[in-house]
């Protein structure tokens, strides 16, 4: 009997010492934590020919600027992503966390962005709060913002759709062609709901991943606008979600597990592909 106690001992303390050191990881490495996550979308439709193929997006969604020190931060990110192999980059919401401050300083981190096919953003539920000057600092940094619009981008011999939307917006108004890949960019990712009758691919963030993300349960957080689609991706017959966990949780809860913040590098694949 005595074997059995020490074995049952032996098993609970690996237990606590594993949970110490994953609330220790949470709490104290991973909010400055970052990684860059590389997505291959296949996408099969006779219509579309392989002039597509390898055409990456970086995503990069809630960054939350709340100091200097996370100013700082986004601009090694920046200078990190500027290493990564991508064609356009697209912002997908919150770029400061509540006030404004250093526009000038971000502007310029955004415009250091290096970019073969355009820079596009839309804006999050914080920026929204500030619109216009958000909208400013992200033209000075060279992003183009969109709200509620459908967008051609030309790629070699082939193109691909971009629609804009949110929780508001009727989808079935949008201009999207249905001969060639459409990919869907909204903060909220519960507009999947809807909007996977329309697009074959949507970008979101706004959820941070769930912030403490726990395998075969789930987010351990989640908000309007994500308590549907919060976490990873998700995929249907038709079309794909893909949720970023985003560059930083909030200042008053930065804490991430099992889902570390991160900048999404999406390529494009077609039927031809193979």
């Amino acid at each position: 009997m005595k074997i059995f106690k020490i074995i049952r001992r032996i098993i609970v303390l690996i237990i606590v010492l594993s949970l110490i050191v994953l609330c220790g990881f949470g709490f104290f490495v991973s909010p400055n934590e970052y990684t860059f996550k590389n997505i291959r979308f296949r996408y099969v439709n006779e219509n579309v020919g392989s002039d597509l193929n390898d055409f990456k997006i970086a995503f990069i969604s809630d960054v939350n600027l709340n100091d200097d020190d996370s100013l700082e931060r986004f601009s090694n990110i920046v200078d990190d992503l500027n290493e990564q192999d991508f064609d356009m980059v697209i912002f997908g919401g919150d770029l400061y966390e509540d006030s404004i401050f250093s526009d000038e300083e971000v502007a310029e981190v955004l415009k250091s962005i290096n970019c073969k096919y355009g820079k596009l953003a839309i804006l999050g539920d914080k920026d929204k709060n500030n619109t216009l000057e958000i909208t400013i600092i992200l033209n000075n940094g060279g992003f183009e913002v969109l709200s509620d619009t459908s967008r051609t981008i030309y790629y070699e011999n082939a193109t691909f759709t971009l629609l804009v939307y949110d929780d508001e917006t009727d989808i079935s108004l949008l201009d999207a062609s249905s001969s060639t890949i459409t990919i869907g960019i909204a903060h909220y990712p519960d507009t999947y709901t809807t909007a996977k009758d329309y697009v074959n691919l949507q970008l979101s963030g706004h959820s941070l991943g769930g912030s403490i993300y726990l395998p075969y349960f789930g987010a351990l957080f989640s908000e309007e606008g994500c308590t549907t689609y919060n976490h990873g991706t998700y995929q249907t017959s038709n079309s794909a979600l893909v949720v970023s966990n985003g560059v930083t949780g909030t200042s008053s809860f930065p804490f991430k597990l099992f889902a570390q913040n991160q900048i999404l590098i999406v390529s494009l694949n077609t039927a031809s592909s193979d």
